[in-house]
């Protein structure tokens, strides 16, 4: 019986877990800090394992790696150089679905020394966006054209029938993973000159996504880091982004100009509610007419979408804090997801779209590859099964030895993305193409 780790038990590691133990019928360890969460996946299948695991347990981390074939890590990335290191030593294969950043890219000459795969970037975005493009480029490579500029979007929201609150979203993932990278840069392309975005959120723009929408969209991680993955030209144009319902972009640049958005200091927020909470971020001294002086310090009127959206939340009342210590990230998440879970009869959706243009002897195009996904009523959401079903597929490949490929790479050759694409097709996840002439 082959047997896999799966580090994690979060949003959306369920679809990964079933594919696992009822499709494959693998037996699996899910080795997770709190159990109760592998538990409740498991569900009584003798096939899955639960372990109680921190990462700071490398012993335990040890045992387990030592007794399975593949690892698949489900954690922050701040954990994965300690897991690279031991599956390094036993020569375990890994998968994340996070970028191939820097932390796991240095480990790359190891990976090869020692005969080893660590495959990186196989959810939905990163994944799923890429492994299409990939498609495409290799296709027009194979014709002799030449690509000039390339857009590629990925979203994870909820489906225009349950987009019902003010934000415009709710959580299918990780909401911490999303306060980490509302602080991170970008980077993108036009025409060969590389644009830096320190605060990506007021780099916004309307784009139309052909046959879907109208959207908000931000640029995403570093764009030009794929020219030489997806072997392309320097002077092109690239931007990958992602997708919002309008408004959301000038809220997360209000929550962070106001250090709603803060990672790193922890407080204690005993006997606090939350209009004390906010009179002490703007420095008043009592919490009469927070609402109205909170407006005042932002230059807003107090009818501003953006107090509507905090005073819908819940900041402005005089109720105790419910999270005793955390930073105030910790503190706008904890409120968030008292109303911004999705139900269990809600879908969201996922959407990644594709677009390239490309010059001919005769012609130009745009070539559109597209996919919108709804997540299942009392069921799995689209972005679980977008994010853990293609690192579940490779798993598969790679234990039935079509999956070759050595050292610290991304799902980019056909060898990879075809059989993980063409899986994906038979769980609905099917790419929508067209050609414009342009």
């Amino acid at each position: 019986m082959r047997k896999v780790a799966v580090l994690g038990a979060g949003y959306v590691v369920k679809p990964m877990i079933d594919y696992f133990i009822d499709n494959c019928k693998y037996e699996v360890i899910v080795a997770t800090r709190t159990v109760s969460k592998a538990e409740d996946i498991i569900a009584g299948r003798h096939l899955g394992i639960s372990i109680s695991w921190t990462i700071d347990q490398v012993d335990v981390l040890e045992k387990i790696i030592r007794e399975v074939e593949v690892v698949v890590v489900m954690i922050p990335r701040s954990c994965h150089s300690v897991v690279a290191e031991l599956c390094l030593k036993y020569k375990t294969p890994m998968i994340t679905t996070d970028f191939k950043h820097s932390e796991i890219n240095c480990f790359d000459e190891e990976a090869k020394k020692q005969e080893t795969l660590i495959l990186t970037e196989l959810g939905e975005d990163p994944g799923l966006d890429n492994m299409s493009l990939k498609q495409m480029i290799d296709e027009v490579h194979s014709m002799k054209g030449k690509i000039t500029e390339i857009d590629s979007y990925g979203a994870g929201l909820p489906s225009f029938e349950y987009n019902r609150n003010p934000w415009g979203y709710k959580f299918s993932w990780d909401p911490n993973g999303l306060m980490r990278s509302a602080v991170s840069p970008a980077t993108y392309q036009i025409e060969g000159k590389v644009i830096d975005v320190p605060a990506k959120f007021k780099h916004h723009k309307l784009v139309d996504i052909h046959g879907i929408g109208t959207f908000e969209t931000y640029p995403s991680n570093d764009s030009t880091r794929y020219l030489k993955e997806f072997g392309l030209d320097k002077d092109i144009s690239i931007y990958k982004g992602l997708l919002r319902f309008t408004g959301y972009c000038n809220t997360m640049t209000n929550l962070l100009k106001i250090e709603l958005i803060e990672n790193t200091e922890e407080k204690n927020f005993e006997n606090t509610t939350y209009s004390q909470y906010i009179a002490k971020l703007i420095g008043s001294t009592t919490t009469e007419d927070i609402k109205i002086k909170f407006a005042k310090s932002l230059n807003m009127d107090v009818n501003d979408d953006f107090i509507k959206k905090l005073d819908w939340l819940g900041l402005f009342d005089n109720v105790q804090i419910s999270i005793i210590n955390g930073t105030n990230s910790n503190l706008l998440v904890d409120l968030m997801l008292k109303k911004m879970e999705y139900e269990p009869h809600e879908k969201d959706m996922i959407i990644v779209h594709n677009e390239i243009i490309v010059e001919f002897p005769d012609r130009k195009e745009k070539r559109i590859s597209s996919m919108l996904v709804e997540g299942i009523p009392y069921s799995d959401s689209a972005m679980a099964r977008a994010v853990s079903l293609p690192p579940a597929i490779a798993a598969k490949l790679i234990l039935e030895g079509k999956i070759t490929r050595k050292g610290v790479c991304m799902p980019l050759t056909k060898e990879m993305y075809e059989p993980i694409l063409k899986e994906m097709e038979t769980f609905g996840f099917s790419f929508k193409k067209e050609t414009i002439v342009l």
